[in-house]
């Protein structure tokens, strides 16, 4: 069986690369939370994975259906800065 090697988001982590490790204390006597590289994916995020070709498939037919519809995208009127501004909501 034919598989593909995928970057994926890390599980541990979640993709957040950073962990809460624990109170220190700095030398000014303030408490903060530190943190620390993720074991899992050593601080980067991201996990390798082997998928199938079927699934590989899926994945990438996911991928382009979230695509936005351009056309659809093209034919609406541009949103101003005055509709988007304070004076515009009453404010």
């Amino acid at each position: 069986m034919i598989k593909v090697n995928i970057l994926t988001r890390c599980e541990h982590c979640d993709g957040d690369c950073y962990l809460p490790a624990g109170k220190a204390e700095s030398s000014t006597g303030e408490r903060y939370m530190r943190y620390e590289p993720c074991e899992a994916c050593n601080g980067v995020g991201r996990q390798a994975k082997w998928v199938t070709l079927r699934d590989f498939a899926d994945l990438l037919e996911r991928a382009v259906t979230f695509e936005p519809d351009y056309l659809a995208l093209a034919q609406q009127k541009p949103v101003g800065q005055y509709q988007d501004s304070r004076d515009a909501a009453g404010i």
